[in-house]
């Protein structure tokens, strides 16, 4: 099982290891058939467990997906975060401290393919809730570099402009869609092959570059 999806350092889950192997089937059966297709009888097959028991973990299937796909942006934001401080804790260049928050982002994901699929194709085929659940978790996302980006700004003003939410939320968006095409091709497992392009995205987004008369580029409003 997938540590992305395991529940086993949450203390509020009783029986973690059979509930993160239910979890872990379903993202293995959407990778297979998708999530329309996946029934309940083949993720209690895939997780070796009875349909009694996953229905006792899980009301129905998109219960199930709203779970696995909120472990595993929890575990992914986590991981970024604590990129991000060691980066700068190391005292690493700004642009090396983008790179290892969104490097971190996609390794994160490479290391699980089916959940990557989950997270970034079939969560967009289930219901409202679970699309209400993937923009709070863009969200999430583009509040971390947002807080990020300001503090770079604020510690290299010669170097960083301050940007717009709105543009952080481009920028998010375009890596998503970068990973996303890399999913739909199969070669999940090779998300970090884009770290440079993807980090590439934030680094030009916040340089700040001399004006046609050498004078600074002005700061948009942040």
């Amino acid at each position: 099982m997938h540590t992305l999806v395991d529940p086993a350092d949450d203390p509020a889950v009783d029986d973690a290891p059979r509930r993160g192997r239910i979890l872990w089937a379903l993202a293995t059966c959407m990778a297979a058939k998708g999530y329309q297709a996946t029934t309940i009888a083949d993720i209690a097959a895939a997780a070796r467990v009875s349909k009694t028991v996953v229905y006792a973990h899980f009301r129905d299937k998109e219960h199930c997906l709203l779970e696995l796909y909120s472990r595993a942006n929890d575990k992914v934001l986590a991981t970024v975060r604590q990129a991000q401080d060691d980066a700068r804790r190391a005292g690493l260049p700004w642009r090396d401290r983008l790179r290892a928050g969104v490097g971190a982002y996609l390794a994160t994901l490479a290391d699980g393919p089916a959940v990557a699929w989950a997270a970034l194709v079939e969560v967009q085929a289930a219901g409202r809730p679970a699309l209400v659940l993937r923009r709070q978790m863009i969200d999430r996302y583009v509040e971390l570099l947002t807080e990020v980006a300001h503090g770079l700004a604020e510690e290299h003003p010669d170097e960083v402009r301050s940007v717009s939410r709105d543009l952080l939320v481009a920028a998010v968006g375009g890596i998503n869609e970068l990973m996303l095409a890399r999913v739909e091709r199969g070669e999940a497992a090779l998300l970090r092959e884009d770290d440079e392009v993807a980090a590439g995205i934030v680094i030009g987004l916040l340089e700040r570059r001399d004006g046609p008369a050498g004078s600074a580029a002005p700061r948009p409003p942040g």
